[in-house]
């Protein structure tokens, strides 16, 4: 990267900055650039008044007309007085107006982040660069972008006011311009230096940052609150977690006191320029070469001066700093989500006529060398009850973000009637299915809320929440529950009630039956379940699901004993597929699975 490219770097972040103020406050946008123009006028006449009062202040003292002279001087107090009550009220509004404008750029970057969260790949998510990414943006925080320009703005206001000071301090000697630039350049390269550095060590510490942070989650939830208990973890955590952060909190430390030392020493050298600026300016007035004004406006003005290059100086490292870390907010707002609309999206069709079939499917995760799928052939028909079984790991719930295009295969298709699914309109074609995943969520909601998620364009006073929490037997449940359909689950919030494991996932059924889809896909959908809930569930299960395709995944394969049509999967290949019968009479995996899990069930004759 060439010293230009860095020195031009943050111009180019203010660039993609301008177009987010404008499209989220645009009011407060142009207010407060007005308000911030009136304060730089107002705050640069003062100065020029200062300077006029003092020069006719001097020239009456040297007159003997100096009683006749005192209207111009209280003329010039009252002008500056005016000005200086202008410049507080001038700031006050603009300071308002840049705290309204900050208020909503932050909703505007929050719902920007938002937005490109929910749209991102599920590959994204399954990564640790999404973590970090997403970590990133979130320290950047969302007030960066007004900070980038409020800081901007700054910058301009004082460098015109040391542009104004700098002119005084000409009109006494010019020679005290390098005890300024003394002052002021080595503390900006100092700042500039010190913030690169500690931009690229929390980079680097990213990871650890968030592995801190999930030591802290471990030990504050209620996730794993029973385990860490019974288990005694908690101490062993608090001394991972304390280790951690006395790790970052050490090397944080060393940065800090190495920025310290330097800018001690940068600063008494400032301080010794200043004073012997001062001592040669005091010898020049007592050998008569300069007035006591000279020497008492140069310590008012000095002084105004190096506070204003202080202040330039922050205002240089912030915006310097502001464009580092808006940097790893853009990072995150540039991602892009490669599974994508079509650019002519085929529409998807009400009901099927042919169903979904593989063709040849193989896939491997992003960034993976590991095939997880091989030539995999399968079809779903309308109406049709399909099983998937195998042992973990052998590609099953693989197969199904392939089936919900949450992912696309490395190789071959998947069809819909015939149409390769890429071919389809993403959102829409998502909608054909119903899915309840082995993960299932949780939601921190009422229990209406949580089933009408299966199918949120719904009313909210559907009835169809009832209809779907009754097929998948959670209605007596919930009826039992302190406010019915209406009760907040979990104690994440007031009022909350906690359910059981095998009563929240009959709410994850529930959620899967709201939606009217074509293919219903259930992954372990009975894994938290009591027998009696589960042969309740599959007893009339075609009626349930209202005659629709669908595709179960089970261990238990009394289960899947009802399915129309089993596919065996064995470290990502079908080795095996028939019906129940077909496939005992094989005598193959299923076979073998099948008995072991039927032996304890056998009667034993004596």
């Amino acid at each position: 990267m060439s010293r230009a490219y860095k020195i031009l770097a943050p111009l180019h972040t203010l660039r993609r900055i301008l177009p987010l103020l404008w499209q989220s406050s645009r009011k407060w946008t142009l207010l407060s650039t007005v308000l911030m123009a009136l304060e730089v006028a107002f705050g640069l006449a003062v100065l020029y008044l200062l300077k006029q009062l003092v020069d006719v202040v001097t020239e009456l003292l040297g007159s003997d007309a100096a009683a006749e002279g005192v209207g111009p001087v209280l003329w010039y107090v009252v002008l500056t007085g005016g000005c200086t009550l202008a410049f507080l009220a001038s700031r006050a509004m603009s300071s308002l107006a840049r705290e309204a404008q900050g208020l909503l750029v932050a909703d505007y970057i929050d719902q920007e982040i938002h937005s490109r969260a929910v749209r991102a790949d599920l590959a994204f998510y399954e990564s640790p660069r999404y973590f970090d990414t997403l970590q990133r943006a979130r320290q950047t925080g969302n007030q960066r972008p007004v900070q980038v320009v409020g800081n901007l703005m700054m910058l301009i206001k004082n460098s015109l006011m040391l542009a104004a000071i700098v002119v005084l301090i000409v009109t006494i000697n010019w020679l005290l311009l390098p005890v300024l630039l003394v002052a002021i350049v080595p503390a900006l390269l100092v700042r500039i230096h010190f913030t690169r550095y500690l931009y690229e060590w929390q980079r680097q510490r990213t990871q650890m940052e968030r592995r801190a942070s999930y030591l802290d989650w471990l030990m504050t939830s209620d996730i794993h609150a029973k385990e860490l208990r019974l288990n005694q973890l908690g101490d062993y955590l608090r001394q991972s977690y304390a280790d951690l952060r006395g790790l970052i909190r050490g090397e944080r430390m060393r940065i800090t006191q190495r920025r310290t030392r330097v800018e001690l020493a940068v600063g008494s050298i400032a301080t010794i320029a200043f004073f012997s600026a001062l001592a040669y300016l005091a010898w020049l007035t007592a050998e008569g070469r300069n007035s006591v004004g000279d020497l008492v406006l140069f310590l008012l003005i000095f002084q105004r001066a190096q506070s204003m290059g202080q202040e330039l100086v922050q205002e240089i490292a912030k915006l310097y700093e502001d464009h580092l870390y808006v940097g790893l907010l853009f990072e995150f707002l540039d991602i892009r989500p490669a599974i994508a609309e079509p650019e002519h999206p085929v529409p998807v069709p009400a009901q099927s006529r042919e169903g979904i079939r593989f063709e040849q499917v193989g896939f491997q995760y992003p960034g993976t060398d590991k095939m997880v799928l091989r030539n995999i052939d399968l079809s779903i028909r309308p109406g049709q009850i399909v099983a998937l079984v195998g042992a973990n790991g052998s590609g099953k719930t693989s197969l199904i973000k392939l089936l919900c295009r949450l992912y696309d295969p490395t190789s071959g298709r998947i069809t819909l009637d015939g149409v390769d699914i890429r071919e389809y309109g993403l959102e829409e074609y998502r909608r054909v299915f119903s899915v309840i995943f082995q993960d299932y969520g949780r939601y921190a909601a009422t229990v209406r809320e949580n089933i009408r998620f299966g199918d949120i364009r719904q009313p909210v006073d559907t009835p169809s929440v009832e209809e779907a929490a009754i097929k998948a037997g959670a209605d007596p449940f919930i009826q039992g529950l302190t406010a019915g359909y209406d009760t907040p689950l979990t104690r994440m919030f007031d009022d909350g009630q906690e359910i059981s494991i095998g009563q929240w996932q009959k709410i994850a059924l529930a959620r899967a039956f709201m939606h009217r889809s074509n293919v219903i896909i259930l992954d372990e959908p009975t894994s938290a379940l009591d027998p009696g809930a589960e042969f309740e569930l599959f007893e009339n299960f075609r009626e349930r699901i209202d005659h629709r395709a669908a595709l179960v995944i089970s261990h238990r394969l009394s289960t899947v004993r009802m399915a129309d049509y089993i596919y065996v999967l064995d470290q990502g290949v079908v080795c095996e597929e028939g019906t129940h019968e077909e496939l005992i009479r094989q005598q193959g995996m299923y076979c073998d699975l099948f008995s072991r899990q039927a032996y304890h069930y056998r009667k034993v004759e004596v």
